[in-house]
């Protein structure tokens, strides 16, 4: 790997891979604290040190365009805060598989080379590019299609970070593999970096932590992306609805019961993702204590925040000898981690990987090899 970069490629350029790119480039051109970004350094990595190397969609809108023009191409639907430069990365056709199954069907025209892409050919051209990092951006439902950019990165000797619901890191042969090529593994489902999930789990322990019994709670949420249209359809919104239960059972609650969105596509929101969330509880000698809430964000920046910490993190990791799951980090960067934690014990084994990711680098300064 790399000393002075970070080599990514990105599988799907979509709205969150939009921002992300945005972030990168804004970073590159106002060097400092930014917000939204936890850590300016991790291992010694400013979020600007990434350096996209290869990306792959299904779009015809996209496929064949610089990297530059397809972030804001198509559907997207994230607001362009960056003026993006031209990025020499030209957009190359992935696999089809099932990538557009349901109502992307409907909403996006598969580029003709896709029905000639083919695992092997994906392989082939991460052998090429060499990246030290594929993030999986796919959209959700996509099973087939995730797994199989986790096999070619394995294959490739590259870390993954798996954004989506689909079983990679909870898939024990893929999790496997991954430790026998010697890569790096984070996953499964992102988290937003302060979203529903992340609020719902925060406030779960809050009323825990005062004792209050949590007796009842939902979290519905709706939005205008085609992420919200593809879990529009009932079979491509199901390993969503899973990992958010997932994720509420490792805050302590029993989560079979609770509705926990995607609950509804509304096109005028476009990038906004709004967000109901209640919580009832019971307190000293049965007294009711109710919480109600709104929560509205930009959905694609809050993605991008938590990939700026991830990227970064799968980078160091592998630089410290670290291979597989990195158990440390994924239950705060995550929903449906192999390994969950309560959102305090998620951030303290977090900012602990990050205090010793900049130790292993200060030494490595030390002895010339940074």
């Amino acid at each position: 790997m790399s000393n002075n970069v970070i080599r990514v490629a990105l599988a799907g350029v979509g709205s969150c891979a939009s921002s992300f790119v945005q972030s990168v480039v804004l970073d590159r051109e106002r060097p400092g604290p930014s917000n939204g970004v936890m850590h300016e350094y991790i291992g010694g990595h400013r979020l600007g040190d990434v350096e996209f190397v290869a990306a792959f969609d299904v779009d015809a809108l996209k496929v064949g365009q610089d990297l530059s023009e397809a972030v804001y191409a198509g559907r997207t639907a994230a607001v362009r805060h960056v003026d993006v430069p031209h990025l020499g990365v030209t957009v190359q056709a992935g696999p089809l598989l099932d990538g557009l199954d349901g109502a992307l069907g409907d909403a996006v025209d598969a580029h003709p080379a896709t029905a000639v892409a083919t695992p092997e050919s994906l392989a082939a051209a991460l052998a090429d590019t060499r990246p030290d990092i594929v993030v999986c951006l796919l959209p959700t439902g996509s099973t087939e299609a995730v797994q199989t950019y986790a096999r070619a990165a394995a294959e490739a000797g590259a870390g993954f970070v798996n954004a989506t619901p689909e079983p990679v890191a909870n898939d024990p042969a893929l999790a496997a593999l991954f430790t026998d090529r010697g890569a790096p593994l984070l996953g499964d489902d992102l988290r937003s970096h302060l979203g529903a999930t992340t609020l719902h789990t925060a406030l779960i322990e809050l009323f825990q932590s005062r004792g209050v019994e949590v007796k009842d709670n939902y979290q519905l949420n709706v939005g205008g992306n085609t992420d919200f249209l593809n879990l529009s359809d009932p079979a491509r919104s199901r390993s969503k609805q899973l990992s958010k239960r997932k994720a509420l059972a490792n805050a302590g609650i029993d989560s079979r019961e609770v509705a926990a969105g995607p609950n509804g596509f509304v096109k005028h929101l476009g990038d906004r993702k709004v967000c109901f969330l209640r919580i009832e509880g019971e307190s000293i000698i049965g007294a009711p204590v109710h919480m109600e809430l709104r929560l509205e964000v930009e959905d694609s920046p809050n993605a991008a925040a938590v990939l700026a910490n991830a990227v970064r993190t799968a980078h160091s990791a592998s630089r410290q000898g670290m291979v597989g799951i990195i158990d440390p980090v994924c239950a705060f960067l995550f929903k449906s981690p192999k390994t969950g934690a309560k959102e305090s014990e998620a951030l303290h084994d977090f900012q602990a990987f990050v205090r010793k990711a900049g130790e292993h680098h200060a030494l490595q300064a030390v002895d010339g090899n940074a």
